[in-house]
């Protein structure tokens, strides 16, 4: 992808209108693989940009699909957290979910359709997992996958409900059918880790979990304070980046988690000095820096960038667990983001 056009891309997602006009036949696919073509839609008609009639008339479908799904996720996103509440469950609804649907400091995140969402994601303390696993099961999901073919969910094995948890630090999904022809099943994942390993970042796990607040939107869920989403959503990137598999998916440098981190960056900038004394004692100082580095690059943000300086902005190193091989990035953060496939820039340690 030609740089011009990833900067045509940030351009619009910050709010400003660009002076260039990219070439549409690579924009759309990288809005599409980076699952950004709805909070795109938006910025631009907020701009009056002229798009192509063709690219609108595209962008505009993915944008009412996108509404669609999050007003039929948010009546199952409702059902969950009232129930993990009413059964006193410690909890936090994490990631689009709550963006879509809570104030982030005042501010709302996404209007319907701006951002995709493709499960339901819970965080919970180890000691929890049994209490909301049991609320989902409750509640008719299976821990499984959904199969489009046959329509059903086929549920997983004992051992490898357990080789997840044990391995990678996630429980493996939990999936119903919803006998919706356009959404067919909804998925929720429920998170104990904040790292590749079962304990990485338990303590600071336990904060966020600890002082989860209960909030109102367009429902009522329970998620964490700003301050604690901001840094989550440091953790799972970063958790993003040293996977050698996420790499592999080219999953690692995903438009839509960045430009949530950014949103969220801007609206909790006047808490920054405190959220990175907290970054500090918990010891992920490096994590903002990096992952920051990495948002400020895509958007060409130098506040962004700056904070990223001042943290400490290393690229991590990737790790493939199962080789037991460890790799560094060539290339920068843009060239990453701007190839197709950016494998070609790992070199082995």
């Amino acid at each position: 992808m030609e740089q011009e056009n990833l900067r045509y891309i940030g351009s619009v997602l910050q709010g400003e209108r660009p002076t260039a006009r990219p070439d549409w036949w690579e924009t759309l696919g990288f809005l599409q693989c980076h699952k950004i073509a709805g909070m795109f839609y938006k910025k631009a008609i907020r701009l009056s940009l002229a798009l192509p009639h063709k690219i609108e008339r595209i962008l505009q479908n993915i944008f009412y699909a996108q509404a669609r799904k999050a007003k039929h996720m948010r009546s199952y996103l409702g059902e969950l957290a009232q129930t993990l509440c009413r059964k006193n469950v410690p909890h936090a609804i994490l990631k689009g979910s709550a963006l879509c649907n809570v104030q982030i400091n005042g501010i709302e995140i996404y209007a319907d359709g701006e951002r995709v969402s493709n499960d339901i994601d819970v965080l919970a303390m180890p000691e929890d997992l049994d209490a909301v696993c049991a609320v989902l099961k409750d509640l008719g999901y299976v821990q499984g996958v959904y199969d489009r073919e046959t329509d059903t969910v086929r549920p997983f094995a004992r051992a490898e409900i357990l080789r997840r948890r044990l391995n990678r630090g996630e429980v493996a999904p939990f999936v119903k059918r919803t006998d919706n022809a356009e959404f067919p099943f909804m998925e929720i994942d429920v998170n104990f880790s904040l790292g590749n390993t079962p304990d990485d970042g338990a303590p600071l796990l336990r904060e966020m979990v600890r002082t989860a607040k209960l909030y109102s939107g367009k429902i009522e869920l329970c998620t964490l304070t700003p301050e604690m989403f901001f840094l989550h959503l440091i953790m799972h990137q970063y958790k993003e980046s040293c996977l050698y598999f996420a790499v592999e998916r080219g999953k690692d440098l995903d438009a839509y988690k960045l430009a949530d981190i950014l949103y969220v960056y801007k609206a909790v900038a006047a808490r920054m000095s405190n959220i990175l004394e907290i970054a500090q004692k918990f010891g992920v100082i490096h994590r903002v820096g990096a992952v920051l580095r990495q948002v400020g690059e895509l958007f060409g943000d130098q506040a962004v960038l700056q904070t990223a300086k001042e943290c400490g902005d290393a690229q991590p190193r990737v790790i493939d667990y199962a080789a037991k091989k460890e790799y560094v990035w060539q290339g920068g953060i843009r060239e990453r983001l701007s190839a197709f496939d950016a494998m070609r820039f790992l070199r082995e340690v």
